[in-house]
């Protein structure tokens, strides 16, 4: 063997590519339930991140720090360019609150979409977050798997439930690719594309996403950095009070 066959040999052996399964299409509720359990890690995360937002509200760019646990668990701390903390949104057995130390206000309340996105906006429950975050399939009440076919040299899985459609693209080795949600009519909800896959943990967490949401006329791009994952966050991290002193607004 030559050397240079030779170096090629040991690169391919150092960079191994994702496999793709060969053979007919599972079942649709196999398929599912395949995708489930090669997601079933890491169940906790930390990271840096950079998102790019285009909102109606709070568009920008933020530079944030990232931590979730499963099923719900999230803490984004948003900083300044210093590196100081400009606001923290904790949410946490379907609770939230944020401190807003720009404008000094305290804000409390039940973890839907509309009030996690009063850091970061997305249409976003905080399962499906932390679900996107780490690689995984968002949950949908009431799901059921309806129909699986190929998509290129992976699949195309088809979840539906009341009101909507959910549309997965999983590589052939079931990384998560895209996950498009729709009404039953076929009106896009929102779309969100993972990339740049690190499986170095041997979970499959995405290091780029992009979340087109067309009915709230949003767009985000969020980059993460850093990423460590299996290791619980500090105790506490999904805990916050307010402030002595500063302002608290109870939000629905």
């Amino acid at each position: 063997m030559t050397r240079r066959a030779l170096a090629v040999c040991l690169l391919s052996a150092a960079c191994p590519k994702p496999q793709t399964v060969a053979g007919p299409v599972p079942e649709a509720a196999a398929l599912y339930e395949q995708a489930t359990k090669a997601h079933a890690l890491p169940q906790t995360l930390s990271c840096d991140a950079r998102a790019f937002v285009e909102a109606p509200e709070n568009g920008g760019r933020y530079s944030l720090h990232v931590s979730v646990a499963r099923p719900r668990s999230i803490r984004l701390e948003a900083l300044t360019p210093l590196g100081d903390p400009a606001a923290v949104l904790v949410a946490d057995q379907g609770r939230f609150a944020l401190l807003d130390l720009r404008n000094n206000v305290f804000y409390r309340g039940p973890a839907t979409p509309q009030n996690l996105s009063r850091l970061v906006p997305t249409p976003l429950a905080d399962d499906e977050l932390v679900s996107l975050v780490t690689g995984a399939i968002p949950t949908v009440p009431d799901v059921r798997p309806s129909a699986a076919r190929r998509e290129g040299e992976g699949y195309l899985l088809v979840l539906v439930a009341p009101g909507v459609v959910q549309e997965v693209s999983l590589g052939g080795d079931l990384r998560v690719l895209k996950v498009r949600r729709t009404t039953e009519g076929g009106s896009l909800l929102w779309e969100v594309s993972l990339d740049e896959h690190d499986d170095r943990s041997g979970a499959q967490v995405p290091r780029l996403l992009h979340l087109d949401a067309p009915p709230i006329r949003t767009k985000v791009d969020l980059k993460l950095r850093g990423i460590v994952t299996g290791k619980p966050p500090p105790a506490g991290a999904f805990l916050l009070g307010p402030p002595q002193g500063m302002q608290i607004e109870e939000v629905r």
